[in-house]
């Protein structure tokens, strides 16, 4: 029996009542990123700029197809990363981060950008000091 703390199964169950349970148990997990992602667009969008309600509308979905096409890779990266962690359960959490983050996108990449410059700079003066 699957845990009924995971959303994915959840999301399965229901959907086998309109679809057959094989259908359901490959659109859940597609489903349940894609909400996410929208949840998260939501709270991104909060912070965005005055806008009309389609205009919402499209961000929010736009977050949500972001968060389907991104969120698979980045939890199983952390998966591997932190083995304790199953890539399955982190697909939402991870999706509604990506929405969340919504048009911050940009501003995070000159983040890490400056980040992996330091490393590498500090790389370099380690390398020099020897």
């Amino acid at each position: 029996m699957a845990n009924s703390a995971d959303p994915i199964a959840g999301v399965a169950q229901v959907l086998s009542v309109f679809i057959g349970a094989a259908t359901a148990a490959v659109i859940a997990p597609h489903l349940v990123v894609f909400i996410a992602g929208a949840a998260g667009g939501v709270f991104g969008l909060m912070s965005w700029r005055q806008c009309s309600v389609w205009e919402g509308l499209g961000y929010v979905t736009g977050m949500g197809m972001l968060a389907w096409l991104l969120a698979g890779g980045v939890a199983e990266a952390v998966a591997v990363l932190w083995p304790v962690l199953d890539d399955r359960r982190g697909l939402a959490p991870v999706a509604l981060c990506i929405g969340w983050v919504g048009h911050r996108w940009p501003s995070v990449g000159q983040w890490m950008a400056r980040l992996a410059r330091r490393w590498a700079e500090a790389a370099v003066q380690n390398g020099k000091a020897k």
